[in-house]
Order: C-alpha cells, then structure tokens, then sequence
C-alpha cells in the first residue's frame, strides 16, 4: 500500500451567502425587511496528498448555526464529494437560501468514505481502493468570530479538510482504512479570491441574448452564464454561435451577488461531441519528444454520467495525432506549440471530448480535443532553489508531495512570471532562507521541449499556514 507521507495539505468548501433573492431556479420572494432570505451556493477546492486521487465522501449536509438553529447550505439530497479531484481549484456546486443573521459555527454530516490510491510500482500504473470508516460522521466547528450576515451581504463559507490529518496511517506510513474527518472553517469576504470559480464543468442549454447563456451543472441545475468584453474565449474556433447541445464546457467566474448568474472571466469549449472525461494521465506511450500513440488517463470526471464509464477507471485512449490539443484558459493560438501530442506526461490534468462507443466491452472514446487543464501541486520549497531573473520572473524547485507527484519529476521546476499571483507571500523572493517552505502551486504541467522534462508554469503560488 503507498506511503501517505505527511504534508499539511486542505481540501476546501465555500458557500457563499447573500441576503438578497435568488434567481436560476431560485425564484426570489419579497419578504418582509426583518426576514429576508440569503442564497447560499457551495464550491469545492482541494489539495491532496502523494498517491492518493480520490478520497470520496457522501456529503450529507452542511449547516450554519446562529444561535439557536442550524440553517443548511445544500441541497436534501446526499452529494458525493472526491476531496483529491480539485488541487487548488474552486468548482460551483450548490445554491440555497438561508435567513440573515449572527452565525458562530458551521457543521458538515458525511459518511461512506472511499479511497483510491495509485499504484506505481508497475507499469503502467495501476489504481487500488479501500473503504475506510469514519471515526465521526458529523464534525462541528465554531467560527473564530461571530460573523453577522447583513441584508444584501455576499460572503463565503470555506471549509478546509485536511487530508492528512484526516486519513490515519499506521507507524509505516500505511493507509490503514481510518478516516478522522478534520475540518477548518470560515466565513469570507465576498471579493475574497478564494470564492472565484474556476473550474465548473457544464453542458450548453440554450442561449439567452448575444452576451448570456443556459447551462446544465451537476445534479441537473441550470445556471445563466453573463459574458461581457472582459470575458476570455478560450477557443476562437468554436465561438458562442457555434454552442448546441452537445458542446460542454468548463467555466470560470464570480456569482453575480444581485442576479446569482455566473459572470464569466472565461469560457473553455472541453467538447463538441457531447461527451468528455476528466482527470490525469498515469501513463503516455511512447513518452515525449515522440509522438504519443497511447495515454492512459484516469478518470475523475465524466460528463454525462453514464454507466459505461466511470469515475475511479482507467480508460486506455488511443491517439493519432489528429486531436485538437489546447491549454484551457489560455487564448493564444501558440499553445498547440507548448501542448500537443509529442508533449505528453504522466501526471498532467486534462480533459478529453470525443466519441463514445458503448457497443463494444469495454465502451472505447474516440479523442478529438484534449484540453490541459490547471492543477495544484503541494510540497515544499527547495531551499537555494530560487532563481530570480526581474520582479517576480524566474523560478524554484517544489518537492511534490501531492498527488501527481508519485509520477511528475521530484523536485519539479516552477517558472512564474510577474502575473503569477503570492498568497501569504510577499513575491518570488519571498521563497528564501534556511529551512524548507511548505507551499501550494497552482498551475499548468508542461513538458519542456529542451529536456523533455515535465515542468509547472505557476498562475499562484500559496505559503500553506496551519
């Protein structure tokens, strides 16, 4: 059984609640002034830890209490969450109205937990699951502060789970079954970056004017999508009049805290053939700098839901080279140059849209667009590792410690940039000193043409605090 080593690493929930009425299937009320209602919606974040890519979890409820009732922020109906898929990332999951007022704690019911860890100890890597028991199903958390929810406020609930201190091991480093649900809970700031969203995956509806459209997000919600000028159109080949029902779609924004449309920062086409899994490459043949005729991909995503395919599979994907490849969220026609089929690696994020068919056993997918995606990678900074070229432009080491990292070079190379944004760090020369930094790195894995090396290109880099 893999090691589970022992970085302090969070999966994270946000609920973000606005005193106003809702829309999106939400029909707004009209209260009275001393009873008007707040919306909640919930997205979810994550930082797993090393050889771990799923620990799922059926959420049963999570709720707000304020001092004499526990208010819920999700839906009656059990979800269940895999607290290693996201990386760093924020996905929309739920919205719900709750009343105004002083909140002291917030509560998160759960049960059933499954493990699936990776094992790399053959080849091609292989994925092993455990049921684990909970040693509580229902975790309580008071708030540092009373946070008061005023009429028209827009605020977050983030919620961390620490995977680490939440999956016991025995004196060998061993997953022994045991899962200790820890959490970590706050309210936020509406404009506060960690309750953006950013990776919401969504199939076309319809469209609503020459600047919104209907999407349909888990669980069978509709959601209205605003763009505006501002809006990044990650494929100018497939614009907005092109979407029909069979074009899904990641993407990323803010919840409009008077409309509760999602205003979008960007939109990412994943496929046009109505169909795409999600998740990470565990083994690319033949490996870079030629061209990949095989990519084993396992699967944390599929949208549709269907029974051919599902999360937890390793899906064998047969390429030619014909594919589509781009970098999500990056509108520039010279990412077929940085992604392409002869610049694949074992341990990058991607989504993959194509043709499924379900007449054979197993079902195969035809790939026709194999989008990168970003993702997060948690470790610590290498000491005399830092190399600063101007500003924040240059680069370090990470030593990964997180999921990819059992199949990403270890130490890998972050390049920033001056766009790259510090959390809890004042800048690229804050990575300095004697003793190592534990750090989160969001961003895209590359495989750098000059050494055939994976190499992370960071949108962010986070000092993890306790």
């Amino acid at each position: 059984m893999r090691n589970s080593k022992t970085w302090g690493v969070f999966c994270q929930i946000f609920a973000i609640v606005s005193l106003m009425g809702c829309s999106n299937g939400m029909k707004p009320t009209d209260p009275s002034p001393e009873d008007k209602p707040a919306s909640v919606f919930t997205v979810a974040m994550d930082a797993p830890l090393p050889s771990v890519v799923s620990c799922d979890l059926t959420i049963t409820g999570v709720t707000l209490y304020n001092g004499s009732s526990n208010i819920s922020v999700m839906t009656d109906t059990p979800q269940v969450i895999d607290f290693a898929e996201l990386s760093g990332l924020h996905q929309l999951m739920d919205l719900n109205a709750v009343p105004m007022g002083t909140y002291y704690s917030a509560t998160v019911t759960l049960s059933s937990p499954v493990i699936g860890y990776l094992d790399t100890s053959v080849s091609p890597p292989t994925v092993d699951t455990m049921n684990g028991t909970l040693t509580q199903s229902s975790v309580k958390v008071p708030f540092a502060q009373p946070f008061v929810l005023n009429s028209n406020d827009l605020v977050g609930l983030r919620m961390d789970f620490d995977l680490r201190q939440s999956l016991l091991t025995d004196q060998n480093g061993n997953f022994t079954g045991q899962v200790n649900p820890t959490f970590e809970m706050q309210l936020l700031a509406a404009d506060d970056p960690n309750v953006s969203i950013d990776d919401f995956h969504v199939g076309f509806v319809g469209m609503d004017s020459d600047t919104s459209f209907t999407v349909q997000g888990p669980h069978g919600r509709q959601w209205t999508v605003q763009t505006d000028g501002n809006t990044v159109w990650d494929d100018p080949g497939t614009p907005l009049s092109a979407f029909n029902t069979n074009t899904i779609l990641e993407v990323s924004g803010q919840l409009d805290p008077v409309t509760k449309d999602i205003d979008a920062s960007e939109v990412e086409v994943v496929s046009t053939d109505g169909f795409v899994l999600g998740g990470l490459f565990t083994y690319i043949n033949p490996p870079a700098p030629q061209p990949a005729t095989q990519a084993d991909l396992y699967v944390r995503y599929e949208v549709p839901d269907l029974n051919a395919i599902q999360p937890g599979d390793i899906a064998q994907l047969t390429l030619n080279g014909s594919e589509q490849y781009r970098i999500a969220n990056v509108a520039n026609p010279i990412t077929a140059l940085l992604f392409n089929n002869t610049l694949l690696a074992p341990g990058q994020r991607v989504d993959v849209g194509g043709k499924l068919n379900t007449s054979v056993t197993p079902p195969t997918l035809t790939p026709h667009r194999v989008v990168l995606r970003r993702q997060g990678q948690s470790g610590t900074w290498m000491v005399n590792s830092t190399q600063i070229q101007s500003g924040n432009l240059g680069t370090f080491s990470l030593d990964d410690d997180s999921t990819a990292g059992v199949l990403l070079p270890s130490p890998i190379l972050v390049y920033t940039t001056d766009e790259t944004l510090f959390i809890n760090l004042s800048g690229l020369s804050a990575l300095a000193g004697p003793n190592p930094i534990p750090i989160r790195v969001v961003g895209f894995v590359l495989v750098n043409p000059a050494t055939n090396q994976p190499v992370m290109v960071a949108r962010s880099v986070e000092q993890l605090t306790d």
